[in-house]
């Protein structure tokens, strides 16, 4: 270090209300931030940066060693650090709980694949967190002290200051939410709430298997069919409506769709959860976001089916996360996932959606019994370009693996790719069924849909604090067998009566239940659209802590807004 510079240095380490100010000032990065993106009232706004202001004074005045205090701190800068991540992938909001939860359910492999991409967050949090360590450590070892007068003057102000900014907030406002609240609204507090938000959530969700062990649907079959039944609900990743030509999209994704028959499309349909360890249980139970917390109570679909008879298969493409999604596969009679682990189950090989047609076969002709298939698929997860065999790399180039404005056509060729795949894979699910000559019905929806770097705020990927039109609005279709039709024709023409209407992953669980004419009171015919009693409601999402809220309302911008009413999305 040269001479110069190391004797600033040195008088910087050695002046401790410099230290201080220096330290506080890098905590308050985050806050700086969240004062320019969040959606409150300007003295909300001003609460961002007051609130943690005070609160930091009266921190830092509890010690005379300031760095030793910093690198007690040291989680903290770890929360800021995760805040600027945030913000480089979101453009907005804090670390929701749902973040928290991501970690702990996301594989090292789907890791991976994101943290290639963070790398400019990654340095930048580097840059500033690193030097703030070294600091606080050489402070410590140097013995820099505040003064007694100094520490008073400080936590005196930081005590008012922080009173001050709490009575605000009785005037300030969130404009999505119509309230304001420190645990929800003001940094960092609304970071700690969050973690202790999903370490509540994960802990209940352990207990599971014992608060749901002795539920029971009582479930009956009201009718049945001369032949054998065959049902299957295909759950989709990642898949957005806007780039199907089933939903008029320009280019043709769906060659093999469209010109299949027998199929009925819900071109007005969104997700209740952009998150797949929401979305997914969402689906496969009778909760919804209007009621989360049956489901901490309650088994899934599975269960009504193996209740009336009918032999229950889970086929799955995507990692076990430990979420209510592998509670609800172990329920099966049958659970087989094609995506191996190494030994710790971190690392996972890729494998192909189409993979799962085979086992799929396997059942169909070694089982003679009415059969219940749930097909979990890896859809169109980034990175999109493997999520489909090089034969089916369509639109070219498509070999991109950075989010990068420079790099969006190529992104959008291998996510088009894999829209392209998933035609392929469930134009041959549904000859499968057909071959069988069974009284047969299909099911498909992706979790939710994604962000491509769309518009000007360069948003991508999914699971962000507030969703974004690109993640809600999704596919959402449905095929029923020739010999389906004969025997069911009420429930066949009900579905396409209710076409037009808008809908919400919410119809899932109802309408499967519906077409096997399974009868339980925890069917709610009005969720069906196979049934004449079908109602269109207003539609709700869930919210970060498990609230729902409606979906119009739930953070879209005026670009999502926009999007929406060109491709007329009812405001239901």
């Amino acid at each position: 270090m040269p001479q110069k510079i190391k004797l600033l240095f040195n008088r910087f380490i050695n002046n401790p209300g410099l230290i201080v100010c220096f330290f506080i000032i890098v905590n308050l990065i985050p806050s700086i931030l969240l004062f320019f993106t969040e959606p409150y009232s300007f003295t909300g706004k001003v609460i961002l940066l007051i609130f943690p202001l005070g609160i930091y004074l009266t921190v830092y005045s509890l010690l005379k060693n300031t760095g030793l205090l910093q690198l007690l701190l040291i989680p903290q800068l770890i929360f800021n650090a995760f805040q600027i991540v945030v913000f480089y992938l979101f453009g907005e909001s804090v670390i929701a709980a749902d973040m928290f939860l991501n970690l702990a359910t996301t594989s090292v492999s789907e890791a991976n694949e994101l943290l290639n991409n963070l790398w400019p967050a990654i340095i930048t949090v580097c840059m500033l967190y690193i030097p703030a360590i070294v600091i606080a450590a050489a402070a410590c070892k140097q013995k820099t002290r505040l003064t007694t007068a100094l520490r008073k003057k400080m936590a005196v102000v930081g005590i008012i200051i922080v009173i001050l900014s709490y009575g605000l907030t009785f005037t300030a406002n969130n404009k999505n939410t119509g309230e304001y609240r420190l645990r929800y609204d003001v940094f960092p507090v609304n970071i700690y709430y969050n973690l202790r938000f999903a370490i509540q959530k994960w802990n209940r969700s352990m207990l599971y298997p014992r608060t749901s062990m002795n539920f029971r649907f009582n479930a009956v079959k009201e009718k049945k069919a001369d032949n054998r039944e065959i049902y299957v609900l295909v759950i989709g990743e990642a898949g957005r409506a806007a780039n199907w030509s089933l939903w008029g999209y320009e280019r043709e994704t769906n060659p093999l769709l469209s010109r299949q028959q027998n199929l009925v499309l819900y071109k007005d349909a969104i997700t209740q959860a952009n998150a797949t360890h929401k979305s997914v249980p969402l689906m496969l139970s009778a909760a919804s976001a209007d009621n989360f917390n049956m489901i901490y109570q309650q088994k899934s679909i599975i269960e009504a089916f193996k209740e009336t008879g009918f032999t229950t298969i889970f086929l799955s493409n995507q990692t076990p996360n430990r979420t209510f999604t592998d509670y609800f596969a172990a329920e099966a009679d049958y659970y087989r996932n094609i995506r191996p682990a190494s030994a710790g189950g971190l690392i996972t090989e890729n494998n192909y959606d189409t993979h799962m047609l085979p086992l799929l076969q396997h059942y169909i002709d070694s089982l003679s019994n009415n059969l219940f298939v749930i097909i979990h698929t890896y859809g169109s997860h980034f990175n999109y370009h493997e999520r489909y065999p090089r034969n089916f790399a369509h639109f070219l180039p498509d070999n991109a693996t950075e989010i990068e404005i420079k790099n969006r056509k190529q992104l959008i060729n291998a996510y088009d790719n894999s829209i392209r795949y998933t035609d392929y894979f469930l134009n041959s699910l549904i000859r499968m069924l057909d071959s069988t000559d069974c009284t047969a019905a299909l099911y498909y929806s992706p979790d939710h849909g994604e962000d491509i770097l769309d518009d000007n705020r360069k948003r991508f990927l999914h699971a962000s604090p507030h969703p974004t039109y690109y993640q809600l609005h999704i596919p959402l279709l449905f095929w029923f067998s020739e010999q389906y039709q004969k025997t069911f024709p009420g429930k066949y023409h009900a579905a396409l009566e209710n076409t037009y209407k808008p809908v919400s992953t919410r119809i899932a669980f109802h309408t499967m239940l519906d077409i096997a004419s399974i009868r339980t009171r925890w069917l709610d015919t009005t969720f069906s659209v196979v049934n004449s009693s079908f109602k269109s409601r207003r539609r709700t999402c869930l919210t970060d802590h498990d609230k729902p809220i409606f979906w119009y309302n739930s953070g879209l911008k005026k670009e999502d807004k926009l999007m929406a009413e060109r491709k007329h999305l009812n405001h239901l």
